[in-house]
């Protein structure tokens, strides 16, 4: 996606740079700098690497893990005695979400002591979507290891 928006950052600003008419002139400026900021944020977001979420159980708690680049950022433990349900949400109210991942959904985890559920897997202050064979893997996980979902 990076390489992709930088070629045609280039390609747009080589346009900008050749034109002559100062309305074309500004349309293309603005369009080779929407892909160079689009180069930018992609390039970062690979630089940063995939994220591995895992998920473990013990007999008293339910692990899960955050990892980037083989190092564990973040972990949660939940006590499983606490646990009443393990929920899939369907995705974001966000329509670009809806319209780019429309299979995708998160999981909320329901609590016998508080009333409000709260995401099961939420990285960086976003609550992370799975598609429907992430879905699968982790609710047959759950099943398996005796949490209601």
């Amino acid at each position: 996606m990076a390489a992709v928006s930088a070629i045609l950052c280039a390609l747009f600003f080589l346009i900008f740079w050749l034109l002559t008419n100062p309305f074309w002139t500004g349309i293309f400026r603005l369009i080779a700098f929407v892909f160079f900021a689009g180069a930018v944020l992609g390039y970062l977001k690979v630089m940063n690497g995939p994220l591995l979420v895992s998920l473990d159980t013990t007999d008293e708690l339910l692990l899960v893990s955050y990892q980037k680049k083989g190092d564990v950022v973040q972990e949660e433990q939940f006590e499983r005695d606490t646990i009443e349900s393990v929920t899939t949400t369907k995705s974001a109210n966000d329509l670009l979400t809806k319209l780019l991942q429309p299979n995708s959904a998160g999981f909320q985890i329901s609590f016998t002591d508080t009333d409000r559920p709260l995401a099961l897997f939420e990285f960086g202050g976003r609550t992370l979507l799975f598609d429907s064979s992430g879905q699968n893997k982790i609710n047959n996980y759950l099943k398996d290891a005796g949490i209601e979902t």
